[in-house]
Order: C-alpha cells, then sequence, then structure tokens
C-alpha cells in the first residue's frame, strides 16, 4: 500500500521561500516593530488594570493616562536611583582604572612565568591592539551617538503606542470578529490565550527580577562590595535574558571585586552568592511564580534566543520567549500549524492526550448522531 505523503519539493521551496522572506522584513523593519510589539505586552499588562478602573466609572481615555503616568513615575524614580548608583561608579572609574593597570601587571607577571612570553611582547600587542580601537573610535562615538538617539525615540514612542493600543482595544476586537466570521470564535479564543499567557509570563517575570535584585543586593552588600545594589539591580535584569543573563550580570561584580579587594575570596564570594541565587531562582523561585506559562521547550528556547539576538540584537534576545509562546498558541489552533506547535510545546505529551481525547470526543458525538 503507497502512502500519500503532503509534503513536497514545492511546498518545501514555499516555506523555505517565506522564511528568508520573513525573517529579511523583521530584520529590514526592525525600528518599526521592535517598539510596537514593546507597545503591544505593555498595553496586555495594563489592559485589566484600565479595565477596573473604567467599570468604577473612571472615563476610559483618563484611566489610561493615570495608568501610564503611574508606570512611567515608578519607572523614573527608579532610573533615578540607578543613575546616582551609576553616577558614583562613573566617578570611581580613574581610580578603578589605576587597579585595573595593576592588575594587568600582575597578570602580566604571572603569564610571562607560565609561557614564557616577555612583558614587551605583551606591551606591544597590547599597544598595537589599541592603536585599532583608536582607529575606530570614531565610528564607536557615531554609534553611541545612535543608539542614545534610538533609544530617546524609542522611549517616547512606545507610551504613545500603548496608548492607543488601549484606547482602540474594542475595536481590534471587532476587527478580529468581522475578519473572518465563519472562525471569529477561534480568532477570539486565540487573542483571549494570548493576552493570558503574556499577562502572567510578564507579571511573574517582574516579580522574579524583583526577588532576584532583593537576593542579588543583599549578598553584594553582606560581601561589603561597593555599587551592591546597582549591580545586584543591573544582574537581575540581566536575568530577562534566559540562560546567559545570570552570566552577563555577574560579570561587573567579579571584576569590581577583582579591583576594589585584596583578596581572592571576595571574587570567590561573588561566584558563590550568584551560584546560588542562579539555584534558587531555577528551582524553586521561577518555577513557582513563572511556572511553565510559555509552553516553550529548552530546544526551541535556545534556537529562538540566536535567532532574536541575530535579528534584533539583546531586544530580540528578551522578547524571544514570549514571542515563540504566541507562536506555538496560534500553531496550535490551526490543523495544517498544529505539527509545528508539537515543536516548540514542552508538554508534548500533555498535548497529545488532549488531542486525542478531543478526537475521541468527537468520534463519539458523531457516533450519537448516527444513531
Amino acid at each position: 500500500m503507497k502512502i500519500e505523503h503532503n509534503f513536497t519539493l514545492d511546498n518545501f521551496w514555499k516555506i523555505l521561500l517565506s522564511g528568508v522572506l520573513f525573517f529579511y522584513v523583521i530584520i529590514a523593519a526592525r525600528n518599526i516593530l521592535i517598539p510596537i510589539v514593546f507597545a503591544l505586552f505593555i498595553s496586555i499588562i495594563l489592559s485589566p488594570v484600565v479595565s477596573a478602573l473604567t467599570k468604577r466609572k473612571v472615563n476610559h481615555i483618563l484611566a489610561i493616562f493615570i495608568v501610564l503616568l503611574v508606570i512611567a513615575s515608578l519607572l523614573g524614580v527608579g532610573i533615578y536611583f540607578v543613575s546616582i548608583q551609576s553616577k558614583n561608579l562613573i566617578t570611581d572609574i580613574p581610580q578603578l582604572t589605576g587597579k585595573f593597570k595593576l592588575f594587568l601587571d600582575n597578570s602580566a607577571v604571572w603569564f610571562t612565568e607560565l609561557t614564557g612570553v616577555s612583558a614587551a611582547d605583551q606591551l606591544q600587542l597590547a599597544k598595537d591592539n589599541m592603536d585599532k580601537f583608536v582607529s575606530t573610535g570614531g565610528n564607536f562615538i557615531g554609534n553611541a551617538v545612535d543608539a542614545t538617539s534610538s533609544f530617546l525615540t524609542f522611549i517616547s514612542i512606545v507610551p504613545i503606542y500603548a496608548f492607543f493600543m488601549l484606547l482602540y482595544k474594542k475595536n481590534f476586537k471587532d476587527f478580529l470578529i468581522k475578519m473572518d466570521k465563519g472562525s471569529e470564535e477561534n480568532l477570539i479564543d486565540i487573542v483571549r490565550e494570548i493576552q493570558k499567557m503574556v499577562y502572567s509570563y510578564m507579571s511573574g517575570l517582574l516579580i522574579v527580577i524583583t526577588i532576584i535584585a532583593t537576593l542579588n543586593s543583599v549578598g553584594l552588600i553582606v560581601l561589603d562590595l561597593d555599587y551592591a545594589i546597582f549591580m545586584g539591580l543591573l544582574s537581575a535584569v540581566l536575568t530577562i535574558i534566559p540562560y546567559i543573563g545570570i552570566i552577563l550580570g555577574a560579570l561587573l561584580p567579579l571584576l569590581v571585586a577583582l579591583l576594589t579587594k585584596d583578596s581572592l575570596l571576595y571574587p570567590i564570594g561573588v561566584v558563590a552568592v550568584f551560584a546560588v541565587v542562579q539555584f534558587l531562582e531555577g528551582n524553586f523561585i521561577t518555577p513557582n511564580i513563572v511556572g511553565n506559562k510559555v509552553n516553550v521547550n529548552p530546544l526551541a528556547a535556545i534556537i529562538g534566543l540566536l535567532i532574536g539576538g541575530a535579528c534584533w540584537g539583546i531586544i530580540g534576545m528578551i522578547l524571544a520567549i514570549p514571542l515563540l509562546g504566541i507562536t506555538q498558541i496560534v500553531f496550535r489552533h490551526f490543523d495544517n500549524l498544529s505539527p509545528y506547535a508539537l515543536l516548540l510545546a514542552s508538554n508534548h505529551e500533555e498535548s497529545s492526550d488532549k488531542t486525542i481525547n478531543l478526537d475521541i470526543k468527537k468520534i463519539f458525538r458523531k457516533s450519537k448522531k448516527v444513531d
């Protein structure tokens, strides 16, 4: 008996070309898409609060304005606090630079004893690299200016997008209903499931960041490190990037411990603090607070992080997990795309059991109709 396959070479080329076109568009239009996606997530998180105020007879526009103003005020206080901490760090940079040079000198002596390469050769190599760095300094400064202007544009336009998304929420719902009347319930169910997933994931993530920031800061304060609160908060924010965020967050405290303390016990203590916090975060904090809200397996998450980083940089890595969760939900609700949802899902056996149970129920209903 010959088995017919739906997957043909023609379908393969269609999928491949569609994928290439999709990634070309999201890379080329990144400056447009990134603020829109951020605003979408913000509007999903704030939507229940706006709805609660509206039910209390508060004008809809006023409710949106109040919620955004409160969020902006909280962010402003946080940025002011972080700026004070970072200002102290910037003020101490010359002193840290001197200690860093001393650290390099000691390391050069150790490296010479280990490899036999003379300190003069090491100095010449450093000089050559420094010349290359200086020659590209203009490009670096230009990129920094561009990044700053892009950031200012970003933080000014995202609240505007979020305001109008919250204002015209009903219009979007009516659009989905009228777009395809034959499947309006399915589309609404998809949107509601996406809203629930994003809200649960983002709100849980904020709680996790707060807990990790507290634990990191307390640990660094116990070690008597300078800028402990700033580094604890920064490392907690970096945990938004799964798997590698904790490593990036530990680098600055480790470097400060090496430069400002005379004993190696302090760098070892920093590693111990972050190892303990990582253990608690991975085994107790995140599973109990965030849980499996996104339903994305680790392999798909790692690939998504790499693709997100290649397309949108650090922001792409931050958004990769919730976007994969949204993709998995959309795929799961369409028969032609449901096999791809299984590749992304973490609870494959559970999803399969649900599908089997639904199929059995359909068969049972059909048999009753026939009877």
